[in-house]
């Protein structure tokens, strides 16, 4: 057999037509599992047998495992003469360039050092230091540098975006003082680069031949950089899928591999339509949801004739009903992923792992929920309750709601005055010198409010410390204050109101929270069920895969949707292409998961579950079942009220009668009308009341908030 012809063995007709493609500007569009990465490796085999030096030839992948498994598969079929090729990742290539050109390139800050730089000046300006928060700033500051904008550019009027600017110059400023670049900084003195004609021509001259994988994820500076270098040669080859565009966080957009042809008239298109992963019934529904982007390469799908079930509908209850369906699946030891949108979605099907000890992988890089900034806000009140010599606790608590002592002297003192009289440091606040009235009586509450915390379950502490102690107005005080989105910093809330449940106090979720994040932190790669968001699935693959949560607002995320009207369509269209990608890691089962409740309110299922045939009926068969034996359970509980009163102290309140049009008096929405009752089983049983109050309608547990003194019934 030929070199030729080994090259072309076990291609199909598209794979071969795109390896063998006449040398100028081609763009090879790779579906999901159509084998671009042996496509774009062929193809390098293919110009060298053509007589093309290695060194000529530059192959761009978006990660560095992609470029080792690009360099280890060609020196497996030509060693010698692929150990010159220039392959590796747009930041490793160009600063390899920078450097062979003479530019004195500072010494680049690490994902870590960038880390520890936000995370300071987040806490000079005493906003919250958490992982998501700090990754979330530093993704909108790459997200400006890969479309060439600077801090000085940036004209904004809103509170939290002249907040942005303010940190964005500030972590340039650091940068410059430390004489350090990130790497994002790499692209743009590239872009400068390019703008002097000697500089480009060199590497115009001395890379006849550009690679590029994953095109679709290309952003503005990457894409102007690319055109310069192959304008003159415009020998240009790119492998990508615009259908899997999902980093429009980053600064991609697929519209760079859609327009190519305006920059290269002469562009050759090739369609890679074999899916060799997914059954035909897997293709035909990821198809049928894609269709709807008008955005978008047009193309044809197949598969190899491979048959399986068709896409699987769920539609539990609420969350934990909803992990608990999965986990009874989970038994047959086949290979599983369950996607979500968010982390905080993943919450109760880590728990539910957790609890059951079924071995699990999260994907690395992604934050815990129990380490949201407000949840740890929430389990400093209550480490504070069982060892009120806690200071680290004290301290980050102790302006959460205000209480104006800002002065750190008061650590000091605080010490200091319970070692001489042999009390807590709690105990101490209030006495401190000095102290103005207000400071002494909102000290005192503090001090008389946390040890309460140790007398209540965990639900009714979570909800006590939001309520009574006053973490909710913080967090309304913070949204004013950086312009951020309300609902959103209650979420985490919401949700570990909903893992509190599970347990009889807060030592108990505490130590459950300790035990997540030790699972996690010894992560088991090899455990056959993985975590993961639908970002981070991009490029693998599973025999089967849950996509849970698929409600309205969630996916599309309504974050994603608050941009300009003429950017919506974009947004709706990458949200869409997000929930495809999911899909399309399935080799033989997919699971869509569209839950009745969320947070304990009624959800309404995402609009393209509708667009994949769900219609918004109700499509589990054994929901009405389930809710039966859920009502038949609350009357149970409510009969045994009496007994069950010491353990679960809110149902003393279960006799009283409960019904719409009733009006209640919440401590702080005022006077409400009911709307639905709703009985409630499980570990906190009751009844949840649907309140109409002036502005706003909430959703309360209805002995809960009796209890904890915060709803009373007006004569």
């Amino acid at each position: 057999m030929s070199g030729m012809e080994m090259l072309l063995s076990g291609l199909n007709d598209e794979q071969r037509k795109a390896v063998t493609a006449p040398i100028g500007p081609t763009a090879v569009f790779a579906g999901p599992g159509s084998g671009k990465t042996t496509v774009l490796t062929r193809r390098v085999l293919y110009l060298l047998e053509q007589g093309i030096p290695a060194n000529q030839l530059m192959l761009v992948t978006f990660t560095r495992a992609a470029a080792r498994e690009m360099r280890e598969r060609l020196e497996q079929v030509m060693p010698a003469r692929t150990r010159e090729l220039a392959v590796g990742t747009f930041h490793s290539l160009f600063l390899q360039m920078l450097r062979e050109s003479g530019c004195n390139v500072p010494p680049l800050m690490g994902q870590a050092e960038q880390t520890a730089v936000m995370r300071d000046l987040l806490a000079e300006r005493e906003l919250p230091t958490d992982e998501e928060t700090v990754s979330t700033y530093l993704n909108q500051i790459g997200l400006c540098k890969n479309n060439g904008i600077l801090p000085a550019r940036l004209r904004v009027e809103k509170q939290k975006n002249i907040l942005f600017r303010d940190l964005y110059m500030a972590y340039e400023s650091m940068k410059s003082e430390r004489g350090m670049w990130d790497y994002d900084d790499i692209l743009l003195a590239v872009h400068a680069c390019c703008r002097q004609s000697e500089w480009l021509s060199h590497w115009q001259t001395k890379f006849l031949h550009i690679l590029v994988d994953e095109f679709q994820d290309i952003n503005r500076v990457q894409y102007e950089i690319l055109v310069k270098l192959a304008a003159k040669h415009r020998h240009l080859f790119v492998v990508g899928d615009d259908d899997q565009s999902i980093y429009g966080f980053r600064g991609s957009d697929p519209k760079f591999m859609l327009e190519l042809n305006k920059d290269f008239p002469e562009l050759t298109r090739i369609i890679l339509s074999v899916n060799y992963r997914s059954t035909e019934e897997l293709i035909q529904a990821s198809e049928q949801l894609i269709r709807h982007n008008r955005r978008r390469q047009r193309k044809p799908r197949a598969g190899t004739g491979v048959r399986g079930p068709d896409v699987k509908w769920m539609e539990p209850l609420d969350e934990e009903e909803e992990a608990e369906q999965i986990l009874t699946h989970l038994t047959d030891g086949m290979e599983t992923a369950i996607l979500y949108r968010t982390s905080t979605q993943a919450r109760a099907v880590v728990d539910a792992l957790v609890r059951k000890r079924i071995p699990f992988m999260v994907a690395s890089g992604e934050s815990s929920f129990y380490r949201r900034w407000q949840v740890q806000d929430v389990f400093a009140y209550l480490k504070l309750a069982w060892n009120s010599q806690d200071l680290d606790a004290l301290v980050r608590i102790i302006n959460k709601p205000k209480r104006y002592l800002y002065n750190e002297d008061w650590i000091d003192a605080c010490w200091a005055r319970a070692k001489k009289h042999g009390g807590s440091l709690l105990a101490a606040l209030p006495g401190l010198d000095g102290l103005e009235p207000y400071q002494i009586r909102y000290l005192s509450e503090l001090r008389d409010q946390v040890p309460r915390l140790t007398e209540m379950n965990a639900e009714e502490a979570v909800a006590y410390i939001r309520e009574r102690i006053g973490y909710d107005r913080y967090l309304e005080s913070f949204a004013k204050e950086t312009g951020s989105d309300l609902a959103s910093l209650f979420e985490p809330l919401d949700e570990l109101a909903l893992a509190a449940r599970h347990f009889a106090n807060g030592q108990g979720l505490l130590a459950h929270a300790q035990e997540v994040e030790r699972q996690l932190r010894h992560s088991d790669a090899t455990a056959p069920v993985k975590l993961m968001t639908l970002h981070r699935s991009k490029g693998l693959e599973f025999d089967r895969v849950y996509i849970i949560g698929l409600h309205a607002m969630v996916l599309p995320h309504h974050r994603s949707l608050q941009v300009s009207e003429q950017r919506k369509a974009a947004a709706w269209e990458e949200e869409r292409r997000l929930l495809y990608v999911g899909m399309t890691r399935a080799k033989t089962e997919c699971w869509l998961s569209v839950s009745q409740t969320r947070q304990g309110k009624r959800v309404a299922p995402s609009p393209f579950a509708k667009e994949l045939g769900h219609g918004g009926e109700r499509m589990s068969t054994s929901a009405p079942l389930e809710r039966k034996r859920e009502l038949e359970r609350t009357a149970q509980v409510f009969t045994s009220a009496r007994a069950m009163s010491k353990a679960q102290p809110q149902l003393r309140f279960a006799s009283e009668e409960v019904a719409p049009g009733m009006s209640v008096n919440h401590i702080r929405f005022g006077v409400g009308s009911i709307v639905e009752v709703t009985p409630l089983a499980g570990v906190a049983p009751g009844r949840k009341i649907l309140v109409r109050f002036p502005g706003q309608t909430q959703s309360l547990h209805y002995e809960l908030s009796r209890q904890l003194g915060l709803l009373s019934c007006p004569e």
